[in-house]
């Protein structure tokens, strides 16, 4: 335990965790272990006398470590926000590592013959040669046995089905009654605030008003309003909308969106100690059970994460730099590649929640790893193939998908230890140039699309070389942009469409 944490402050120190740390740093640190536990000595007893040959102070130490970490976690606010270390840049740059190992393995192998093998950091080995034949037939796992489209409930309405139907399919009536009877119990609650309890706005909302609430909130989208002033929307002077005004009035508009609950307030506090997303978890699980029920995936998904734009209080909102929002609420979603349907999705709700749903072998995984089993699990079975950008892909997840027959394809960060250091980056290499490794279940694949930079990719869907002549680039990377838009698009749809109104409550 004591050997934990001082490697663990040990690494503080430093800054870097592969080297070893000064003797300085050790002096600092000892220092500063003894002087917080003298400070704490003499608080209590007044005495000071501490030594560190004495057969104690390593349970001394422990001790001291483990308060401060809990002094760290018990100053945790609902105002901070998690920074996202999700970087899906594709392209590689040269660093002077790489290219001092490049070149310094190229000056060793002068005078030996060109090998029929790669080998990785960690001596994964990759042959340069395909295994599979040209003029075999497609591979089994490339097999999709259910067709695309409607099924379930929905499929009822054929091709013709109305918005509103289809809203039904999503939004069910079970869905509808929990809202009502959770924001009626919230009316009442705030009715007795006001003097004169039977003003209009104050009453029970039924139904048909819920409902009517709900096509004002769209409105607002199609109008790109959300955001406006409910001042402006209610104007009579000719400038607001008057469907706003003929549905129902501005007093009552603002007060059914201050008392919209979805969940029992009295249970709330129990429940928020295993799930922090109690206030809304259980109608959004059965939204995204309906999404599940009513579409047939097409041979292709999309993994990626959603940010919701949101700057109120809570433990886990994101700070994400490469959103226009850039904070907000992460949605780790998997989607239709083709038609953007949003299939499954799950609220990041903060540190090693990931992995629910998943059994104790699985939560062992990197948390990216994690990420994908979780929204993967509906179709697993399907040999269906899951595009994903470089935060997901990692050889372990590969073929950990392989197993669960579902094939993979996605870009890669030049510090796997699997990769070749011939695939890496290198200053002399060509625009165009095209590097392949194989193995029985695997394709690496190191392309140059600029001077100085490469772009690596691992599939096990493609096991041989290929060339898209119409984008003029290789297969791989043509399917890959092909397909990793998905929720990409979705995001902007949501984005653009968005009902969301300013408020400090997620």
């Amino acid at each position: 335990m004591l050997n934990t944490g001082v490697n663990s402050c040990f690494k503080v120190i430093s800054g870097l965790t592969d080297r070893t740390v000064p003797s300085t740093s050790l002096t600092f640190f000892y220092f500063f272990v003894i002087f917080n536990y003298k400070k704490i000595k003499m608080d209590e007893t007044g005495s000071s006398n501490i030594r560190i040959n004495d057969p104690n102070f390593q349970n001394i130490i422990s001790d001291i470590l483990a308060e401060n970490c809990s002094d760290l976690s018990d100053d945790v606010t609902d105002n901070m926000c998690i920074d996202s270390n999700h970087n899906s840049e594709s392209e590689q740059n040269v660093s002077e590592s790489d290219e001092s190992e490049t070149e310094s393995n190229t000056d060793n192998d002068d005078d030996i013959r060109p090998s029929k093998f790669l080998y990785g950091k960690n001596k994964f080995k990759w042959s340069v040669e395909e295994f599979a034949s040209k003029n075999t037939r497609t591979a089994r796992h490339n097999i999709i046995t259910k067709l695309p489209g409607l099924r379930g409930p929905i499929k009822q309405f054929g091709d013709i089905a109305r918005p509103s139907e289809i809203w039904n399919i999503l939004f069910t009536e079970n869905i509808i009654n929990e809202i009502l009877i959770w924001t009626n119990i919230k009316i009442d609650s705030f009715r007795h605030k006001y003097k004169n309890l039977m003003q209009s706005f104050l009453k029970n909302v039924d139904e048909v008003e819920l409902r009517s609430l709900f096509g004002l909130l769209f409105y607002s989208a199609v109008f790109k309003s959300n955001h406006e002033n409910a001042n402006t929307l209610f104007a009579t002077d000719g400038t607001g909308r008057e469907i706003f005004r003929l549905v129902m009035s501005k007093k009552r508009f603002l007060f059914l969106i201050s008392c919209l609950r979805f969940d029992n307030p009295d249970t709330r506090t129990e429940r928020k100690e295993n799930d922090p997303l109690a206030p809304i978890s259980e109608i959004f699980n059965e939204f995204i059970e309906n999404c599940k029920l009513n579409y047939s995936l097409s041979s292709c998904v999309t993994v990626d994460e959603m940010l919701v734009s949101f700057r109120g209080r809570c433990k886990f909102k994101m700070y994400i730099p490469n959103k226009p929002a850039k904070y907000g609420l992460k949605i780790m979603c998997l989607t239709d590649s083709r038609s953007h349907y949003l299939f499954n999705a799950y609220i990041y709700a903060g540190q090693n929640t990931d992995g629910i749903t998943l059994d104790h072998t699985e939560r062992k995984f990197s948390k990216p790893t994690q990420s994908v089993l979780r929204l993967s699990k509906p179709i697993q079975g399907t040999n269906r193939n899951i595009t994903a950008d470089n935060w997901f892909s990692s050889i372990e997840l590969v073929e950990l998908l392989k197993k669960k027959k579902l094939t993979y394809v996605g870009t890669l960060k030049k510090n796997k230890r699997e990769i070749p250091q011939a695939f890496l980056p290198k200053k002399k290499s060509t625009v165009g140039f095209t590097q392949y490794g194989f193995t029985k279940d695997l394709t690496l694949l190191s392309y140059v699309p600029k001077p100085n930079k490469a772009v690596l990719l691992i599939s096990s869907m493609h096991n041989q070389k290929g060339f898209d002549n119409d984008v003029q680039k290789p297969e791989i990377i043509s399917y890959y942009n092909s397909t990793k838009g998905g929720v990409d698009a979705l995001d902007e749809k949501c984005s653009v469409y968005s009902t969301g109104r300013r408020t400090r409550r997620w």
